[in-house]
């Protein structure tokens, strides 16, 4: 009698991503007032010489399209939230990033937090690098390697469940919203033009 084998999956993750319909051409204005305003901005996972990242951004005044975009960025993240969970969701922080050739965004997580996600303002028309990154559990990634698994063999069609990363091509208005531990990390920009986002986080209301 032939063994039948059935594949199932343990603890996949889950993430959601939204095509916007945001004017995209003033959110890149506001992305360079919010830089011209804070030119220092910050140090945080943005790395090379012509990367920007903001500092959160507090004020609204003047924004108005960025105001518009996280009206619905919150309507979305509620939506996701409410379709399995109970609870309230806070937006506790938002900030820009402009990545200029040869920046890049290391590999990091925003622990004590319930949802991360970016939304894409800018991206090159000949986009070169810059893509998003996700990563598995480090340690498991370790484990899932060649050196403890072997080699694929040739032929063998990839699946997402195979890679130790996953990436998402950055597209104007897209909107990416996953979990706040999974491991992400951005690509340097290895384009001409700069490359404009605007990330954000969440976090559950404790009631209790």
């Amino acid at each position: 009698m032939k063994i039948q084998i059935k594949p199932g999956f343990l603890f996949p993750t889950q993430f959601w991503t939204a095509e916007l319909n945001e004017n995209i051409e003033q959110l890149q204005k506001e992305a360079y007032l919010i830089r011209k305003n804070d030119k220092d901005g910050v140090v945080k996972s943005n790395s090379g010489f012509q990367s920007y990242h903001s500092k959160d951004i507090r004020d609204l005044n003047n924004l108005p399209g960025t105001n518009h975009l996280l009206k619905q960025i919150i309507n979305a993240v509620n939506t996701i939230h409410q379709i399995s969970r109970k609870g309230d969701l806070q937006l506790t922080n938002f900030w820009i990033n402009i990545s200029g050739k040869g920046s890049s965004n290391t590999p990091h997580t925003h622990s004590g937090l319930t949802y991360s996600g970016v939304f894409f303002i800018k991206v090159p028309k000949e986009m070169k690098g810059g893509r998003f990154l996700f990563y598995r559990n480090f340690n498991e990634a370790d484990f899932i390697s060649s050196e403890y698994m072997g080699l694929f063999k040739e032929g063998y069609q990839m699946q997402g469940y195979d890679y130790p990363i996953n990436t998402i091509s950055p597209k104007e208005n897209l909107l990416v919203v996953f979990p706040s531990w999974v491991p992400h990390a951005v690509e340097i920009n290895l384009s001409d033009e700069e490359r404009i986002s605007l990330s954000f986080n969440f976090k559950l209301n404790r009631t209790f």
